[in-house]
């Protein structure tokens, strides 16, 4: 009986020993490889928890086989499309086949990707970053492994071990972290630079400056790469080159310019592509060569990554991307441009303000409210009264003599021509009496046959003169065209 209280607590020991001894193995693997699941995290959308939590599930807190012996640390099968180095297993079945990589942080970029560009997962990143639980969920759903109780283990790891914490580390941060730490399976530590790849890589500064060690310069708004050229010495077709562009654009403020060929690698080894991106987007934003892109991932000159895809910047890829055509970016950003078009509110139509008439010119038959006097109204006795001005400031006076003068010879004096302007504001050519005035066809003017041209004549004028229309003057001449010969006669009646 003596020895079964000391054979008790060596047992307490022990199994304290085993918690203890797996609770540093977790904590240990968290901290090597935190910086790597934060960083994917803003760089593709998956949450730094769920990597962490399916890093430490899947590769048996880095100790499995397939950890230590593929660095695959999240159980991603082969596949039909990986041409990589391979790992064989048993699994679900007997010798299956898993990729197999160089280093933990391929396997940690890899992950990334695949769940990026498999359409099953698409879901799940319409989530929120910080919901852990809904991922979980999704991924056992999508069929990401066969273990019925997958989302809830994911889940306990991420609460026991609160991994949920690294999903709200914001830029800034990361940023301190990856200056702090110096960890070298950091994405950051093998390109030698903070992890940029979703955000702008560069100040705009005045004049040209480096970039990539590359002489560039900030476009602003409406510069063309004519404008460019002739600002910096060079030729229009240099820009052109040099900017992977085959004719005359409109930079966006803010877009790099290169002044000089662009390099073969860059200073960020990785890239993610997005849905919208093209190589050439890709060699613009981090000043490599288009062709050096290719060579490098195994592009012909008609293939463009498929969105999901990593692209290599610095080593050589051993396997073929999935591949997709330009046509097939285009047709994507064509519909999101749709779309965003759509959302917009389209803009109010201007008011325009007018006290007294519309916005449109009113006729000019309108202009005159009150009829014009005839000559029986004012009678004899118009050379006792003082007449008084019509609305359209045309006395009364005006009208008895141009009834008093009927003759042909009045016709022949040259009448400079008086613009008027109606209610909209727009000039309306006529001659020096009211329309509703010139509209009346008064004895003489009936008797008329011909008009002598003179200076200041139109069709119109001439039209009204006589109360006929300009179509009837034209037909009656026999004219083909609207032009007048001074001194010529016309038919004004028939």
């Amino acid at each position: 009986m003596k020895y079964i209280a000391p054979l008790l607590l060596a047992l307490v020991i022990s199994f304290s020993g085993h918690a203890q001894n797996g609770s540093s193995l977790k904590q240990a693997y968290i901290e090597q490889y935190k910086l790597m699941a934060i960083e994917n995290m803003h760089r593709t959308g998956v949450p730094a928890s769920i990597t962490l939590a399916q890093g430490l599930l899947e590769s048996g807190v880095g100790q499995s086989p397939l950890a230590i012996e593929a660095n695959n640390h999240f159980g991603i099968k082969c596949h039909k499309e990986w041409t990589g180095p391979t790992y064989t297993m048993d699994d679900d079945e007997k010798d299956e086949c898993f990729r197999k990589y160089e280093s933990a942080l391929d396997s940690y970029l890899d992950h990334a990707a695949f769940l990026k560009s498999r359409p099953r997962y698409a879901e799940l990143f319409k989530l929120e970053i910080t919901d852990y639980k809904g991922w979980a969920t999704g991924l056992k759903a999508a069929g990401y492994a066969t273990n019925p109780n997958y989302a809830p283990l994911l889940i306990k790891q991420i609460e026991e071990l609160g991994l949920a914490d690294y999903d709200r580390v914001n830029p800034t941060q990361l940023a301190a972290l990856q200056g702090k730490t110096g960890d070298q399976n950091s994405i950051a530590a093998t390109t030698g630079n903070p992890l940029q790849t979703n955000e702008q890589l560069y100040d705009c500064q005045e004049g040209v400056f480096k970039y990539n060690k590359v002489k560039v310069v900030c476009a602003k708004a409406g510069d063309s790469p004519l404008s460019i050229a002739e600002t910096h010495g060079l030729y229009p077709y240099q820009i052109l080159k040099y900017n992977d562009l085959t004719e005359e654009v409109r930079f966006k403020a803010g877009e790099l310019v290169y002044l000089e060929g662009k390099r073969k690698r860059a200073q960020v080894e990785q890239h993610v592509v997005s849905e919208f991106e093209s190589i050439r987007d890709l060699s613009q934003r981090y000043g490599i060569s288009t062709s050096a892109i290719r060579r490098k991932n195994q592009l012909r000159s008609d293939e463009e990554f498929a969105a999901g895809e990593t692209a290599y910047f610095v080593q050589k890829r051993a396997e073929k991307p999935k591949v997709r055509s330009l046509a097939d970016i285009q047709a994507l950003r064509s519909e999101r441009d749709r779309k965003e078009a759509a959302m917009k509110k389209p803009a109010t139509p201007p008011v325009v303000k007018s006290k007294t008439t519309p916005a449109y010119a009113a006729p000019v038959e309108k202009v005159n409210a009150k009829p014009t006097p005839t000559v029986a109204e004012i009678g004899g006795s118009i050379q006792n009264k003082q007449p008084e001005a019509t609305e359209t400031g045309v006395k009364a006076t005006e009208i008895i003599e141009t009834v008093r003068k009927p003759s042909p010879e009045a016709t022949k004096t040259e009448t400079p021509a008086v613009t008027k302007t109606d209610g909209a504001g727009e000039k309306v050519s006529g001659d020096s009496q009211p329309a509703k005035v010139e509209s009346q066809k008064t004895p003489a003017d009936k008797e008329a046959k011909k008009h002598t041209v003179v200076k200041g004549d139109t069709l119109f004028n001439i039209s009204r003169r006589y109360g006929i229309t300009v179509a009837e003057l034209k037909e009656l001449n026999k004219m083909t065209s609207n032009d007048l010969v001074l001194g010529a006669e016309l038919l004004v009646s028939k």
